[in-house]
């Protein structure tokens, strides 16, 4: 799943990436990996993929016009060198640029960006400000590495990457199959082994965890929707014994299939 944000041609995009990874695209195919806790800049990139489509992934992404660039910043990019200049000054060709690793008060401040308690006009009076008051504080403070080698994919990491998904869109599309290692295997073109080990090492969970939890997951929501009763929903997803989809939700969920639907009913009555 990409995110559209990122793909703002006209504008330096600043990527605070909290959880999860991606993968930017320059024009050419190009790939950098955006890992997690980093900061990271990028502009003219054709592809902003999140990498684990089903696991959490929480990018706040700042976009920042080349024209207001060019209006605001004209006189700050003669104090700059190097990358943090080619950042804020024309031509504003395609880019990515690793910036530093992220801290806490980075956290902080994104939760606390918008002023709920302020009027429409006022938040984005503050927003503005504060967009710009980061920016110029990112670029003067630390300069952008020129050559992000260490973000740079290697051949190896995009065709693991690509194996990874290729099982979860197949998974995805068939959750009601009793998916083997094998038969994954070979839909991703390489061995029972490598799959295991490679699926582990890119989404941090094993892979039958990473299906049981796809397969809970979509049933919780078909109950949820009203879609099913729990019984069609365990039949959905692949489950022919009640007492084994059971106890993989209990274990997905810390509750039972019939207290969810208790949960449920006692919300929808408070709404």
């Amino acid at each position: 799943m990409g995110w559209p944000e990122a793909l703002a041609s006209d504008c330096l995009c600043v990527h605070l990436n909290f959880a999860g990874e991606g993968r930017l695209t320059l024009p050419g195919g190009r790939d950098f990996l955006l890992r997690a806790q980093t900061l990271a800049f990028s502009r003219g990139i054709t592809a902003a993929i999140r990498t684990t489509s089903r696991d959490r992934h929480e990018c706040l992404t700042l976009c920042y016009p080349h024209t207001w660039l060019a209006d605001h910043l004209r006189e700050a990019g003669s104090q700059l060198t190097g990358q943090a200049q080619r950042l804020i000054s024309a031509p504003f060709d395609p880019m990515v640029a690793q910036g530093r690793p992220l801290k806490p008060d980075d956290q902080t401040w994104a939760r606390t960006l918008m002023a709920p308690h302020l009027c429409i006009a006022a938040r984005k009076l503050m927003e503005g400000a504060r967009l710009t008051d980061f920016l110029i504080s990112e670029l003067f403070s630390s300069s952008p590495s020129d050559e992000p080698q260490e973000n740079i994919m290697t051949r190896a990491e995009r065709a693991a990457l690509d194996r990874v998904e290729k099982v979860k869109t197949e998974v995805l599309r068939h959750l009601d199959d009793d998916h083997t290692l094998e038969d994954l295997a070979r839909v991703a073109s390489c061995s029972p082994h490598y799959l295991s080990r490679t699926f582990a090492q890119v989404t941090g969970q094993p892979l039958m965890l990473w299906i049981r939890r796809a397969k809970i997951d979509r049933a919780a929501e078909l109950i949820a929707t009203g879609r099913c009763n729990v019984s069609e929903a365990a039949l959905e997803v692949g489950y022919r014994s009640f007492s084994h989809f059971s106890r993989a939700f209990g274990e997905e969920k810390g509750i039972s299939p019939s207290k969810w639907v208790s949960h449920l009913s006692a919300q929808n009555k408070v709404r």
